[in-house]
C-alpha cells in the first residue's frame, strides 16, 4: 500500500524532524510504501541579516544530509495549495500529523494542505496525532469552519495529539477525535542513534527560548549538580557552556540519549528524555504550546519535573532526584499499544 504523509518535516526544529522520521519509520517496519508530501513552511527569525544568511546555508546544508539519511522518498516540491490540487501525489491513504498541523499561525496559506483538501475523494484520510498547538479556534470565517468539518467528516480515522485538541474539535467542528501518543512513541527504540552510547557527566540543554531568566540561572544549575553543560541550539558559542550549531540529528539523539540531566523547553526534549529514561525538568513557555508538555507530565506522573522558570526549580528539590521510570514503564507500554493499534487498524481498514 502506498501512503504519501504531511507533515512539517522541513525544520531546523529537531522534534519536528524526529516525528517525522518516528511514524515514517513505524510505517516503513510494517511493510507500507512511504512517500513525504514535499511541502515546507517557512521559517522566519528577527535575526540579523548575517545570522540569517548563515543558517540559511549551514542549516541547509544539515538539513539536506539528514533528510538523505533518514527520510524516506519525497514528492515534488509543492509551493502552494493549489499546486497540490492540480498534481497531488498518487497514493492509496494520505496521512496528516502530528506536530502543530492544524495551527493556522504555523501553516498560513498552506492551511488547507495539512486539513488534506487535494486529492481525489476516493483516497482514504487518516489523522495521526495531529496537533493544533492552540487552546482556542482563531478563525471565525464560518464558511471555513464548515469546509474544515466536512473534511473531518471524510476522514477514515480522526485522531489527535493532546486533550485540548478532542474539546476544540468537539467544540468547534463537532466530530470527536481519539487521542494517541506522538508518533515519536510509535518505536520500540531508537537503536540507529543510540546504539553503544555511554551516559556522559553533561547536563544537555535544549531550549527554543533563551530567556533572561535562563541565562540567570544556568550557572546556579551547573553548580548545583557539578556538571556541565553543552548548549545543542544556540547560534554563538557562549562563555561557559559547550556549544554545537547545528546540531546533526545524529548528534542531537545522543546527546539526550547519552546526558545526566536533560534541561528543555521543548516537546520532544521531554518526550526524548523518557524514551533514554534520562532525568529531566521542563520549563514552561507561558504560552498556548505549552499545552504539549503539561497533557504528557501528567499522563505520566511526572508533573513534579515542570517548572514555570529556572528561578522556581531552583527553589524546589524534585528536580535533582532520579525519576523511577520502572513505576511509569506499563503505563507508557499500554498507551504505545493504544497508539499503534489506532493507526494500524485505520490503515487496514483501508
Amino acid at each position: 500500500m502506498k501512503i504519501a504523509l504531511i507533515t512539517y518535516h522541513y525544520s531546523n526544529n529537531k522534534g519536528a524532524v524526529m516525528q517525522t522520521y518516528g511514524l515514517c519509520k513505524f510505517l516503513r517496519d510494517k511493510g507500507y510504501d512511504i512517500e513525504l508530501i514535499d511541502v515546507r513552511q517557512s521559517e522566519k527569525t528577527n535575526q540579523p541579516f548575517y545570522v540569517k544568511l548563515v543558517k540559511y546555508f549551514i542549516v541547509g546544508y544539515r538539513m539536506q544530509q539528514d533528510m538523505k539519511k533518514f527520510y524516506p522518498p519525497l514528492t515534488r516540491r509543492y509551493n502552494s495549495v493549489e499546486e497540490l490540487r492540480q498534481d497531488p501525489p498518487k497514493a492509496d491513504c494520505y496521512i496528516v500529523g502530528s506536530d502543530q498541523v492544524w495551527n493556522p499561525n504555523i501553516s498560513k496559506e498552506l492551511m488547507w494542505a495539512y486539513f488534506l483538501d487535494f486529492g481525489s475523494k476516493h483516497v482514504k484520510r487518516i489523522s495521526y496525532a495531529s496537533s493544533f498547538g492552540i487552546s482556542e479556534w482563531i478563525i471565525k470565517d464560518k464558511s471555513v469552519n464548515e469546509r474544515i468539518t466536512e473534511l473531518f467528516k471524510s476522514y477514515t480515522a480522526l485522531s489527535v495529539r493532546e486533550r485540548e485538541g478532542k474539546e476544540l474539535c468537539e467544540n468547534e467542528f463537532g466530530v470527536s477525535p481519539q487521542v494517541v501518543l506522538d508518533p515519536t512513541f510509535l518505536n520500540t527504540d531508537y537503536k540507529e542513534f543510540t546504539d553503544g552510547i555511554k551516559q556522559k557527566d553533561i547536563i544537555v540543554c535544549y531550549k527554543i527560548n533563551k530567556t533572561p531568566d535562563f541565562w540567570k540561572y544556568a550557572p546556579v544549575v551547573k553548580k548545583e549538580l557539578g556538571l556541565p553543560i553543552t548548549i545543542l541550539n544556540y547560534n554563538y558559542p557562549k562563555k561557559g557552556y559547550k556549544y554545537c550549531f547545528p546540531p546533526s540529528l545524529d548528534f542531537w539523539m545522543r546527546s539526550v540519549a547519552s546526558a545526566k540531566f536533560v534541561l528543555t523547553d521543548s516537546f520532544h526534549g521531554v518526550v526524548f528524555s523518557i524514551l533514554n529514561r534520562r532525568n529531566f525538568a521542563a520549563i514552561l513557555n507561558h504560552n498556548d504550546r505549552d499545552s504539549r508538555i503539561i497533557n504528557l507530565v501528567n499522563e505520566l506522573g511526572l508533573q513534579y519535573r515542570l517548572y514555570n522558570s529556572l528561578e522556581e526549580m531552583l527553589l524546589n528539590d524534585g528536580w535533582k532526584n532520579d525519576i523511577n521510570y520502572s513505576s511509569i514503564q506499563d503505563l507508557i507500554n499500554k498507551r504505545v499499544v493504544q497508539s499503534q493499534e489506532y493507526l494500524l487498524k485505520a490503515i487496514l481498514s483501508i
